[in-house]
């Protein structure tokens, strides 16, 4: 385990905390504490969009100026833009308290929010991974793809699961530490769609998207990436999956094997994980990624039968 935590110490290139590690460290130590402040600091994109279309004359009157209607996600890709914009928009070098004014905070959504959160973590000298699958629990009648981060507490030797963003205030769910099982695993989700056990289907949401078994793969795959510290966004993934981008019926049933034989491993992490890692080091289909200005003409180090 000892190794396991060491390398969940680290970050990548989106968690790096960079020049503001002490700034970081200098935020509250308590799990609780610290989500609230990062939650203060930002609005989710459909927040803005409730609010804009919202009859309350009180929301109405949050006065966000026009020119900050958009959602930053594609902008702000890494922790250290987030927060050098976010220092950018308060005009000094800290996380305010009490950040109520709309146009100084960002438009992001859950995979930003846990970089930003996990990167805070490791900073902190504290293990920690970001995780994405789907959540049950925002909705009463939708489960929507979203991303969570789980570090590891030392006095109990267990992961601890965080919802960094969502605001789920019921007896039963604990923002900052929710069992297993009230999380949907992308591994879980890919076999059970693949089986023909995945239960409600139809409330199933890619985004604002309906159902679309593309959905389980791009999350599986984001899913392993991240927990080697390559926490891809929405418009990027895997060479194979950007080049069948509508159906899966047109990936070799060898490539859908091979999924079905990472997502297995993937359901115990920690077990597996000189098992990943070996796969993460070596298998080219599932680690080169593509997007709209990196596709797979780019990618010399593929042959056609990494392309499906």
């Amino acid at each position: 385990m000892k190794k396991i935590l060491e390398h969940y110490l680290k970050t990548g290139m989106y968690t790096d905390f960079g020049p503001y590690k002490e700034i970081y460290q200098s935020l509250p130590d308590d799990i609780y504490e610290l989500r609230e402040l990062i939650n203060n600091q930002h609005i989710h994109k459909m927040s803005l969009f409730r609010t804009f279309l919202s009859k309350d004359k009180h929301k109405r009157n949050l006065k966000y100026k026009w020119q900050n209607y958009r959602c930053l996600d594609d902008v702000l890709l890494t922790a250290t833009a987030m927060t050098a914009e976010l220092f950018r928009l308060n005009g000094k070098q800290e996380f305010p308290k009490n950040n109520n004014d709309p146009n100084k905070k960002l438009t992001i959504t859950c995979r930003y929010i846990s970089v930003w959160y996990a990167s805070i973590l490791k900073a902190k000298g504290i293990p920690c991974r970001c995780r994405s699958g789907f959540a049950p629990y925002i909705y009463d009648d939708k489960i929507v793809d979203h991303w969570i981060v789980q570090y590891y507490d030392r006095n109990f030797n267990k992961w601890i699961n965080v919802d960094s963003q969502a605001n789920i205030k019921t007896k039963d769910f604990n923002v900052c530490n929710f069992q297993d099982d009230q999380f949907i695993w992308a591994a879980d989700a890919w076999l059970n769609m693949r089986s023909g056990k995945l239960k409600d289907k139809e409330k199933y949401l890619n985004g604002q998207k309906h159902f679309d078994e593309m959905t389980f793969a791009y999350s599986l795959l984001a899913d392993f990436h991240a927990l080697f510290h390559d926490e891809i966004n929405y418009v990027t993934m895997p060479v194979f999956l950007w080049e069948s981008p509508n159906d899966l019926s047109t990936l070799k049933k060898s490539t859908l094997k091979e999924m079905d034989n990472l997502a297995k491993l993937m359901q115990d992490v920690d077990a597996n994980f000189d098992k990943l890692k070996e796969i993460w080091e070596t298998n080219k289909k599932f680690r080169s990624v593509a997007s709209k200005l990196n596709n797979s003409f780019l990618h010399l180090e593929l042959d056609k039968k990494d392309l499906s």
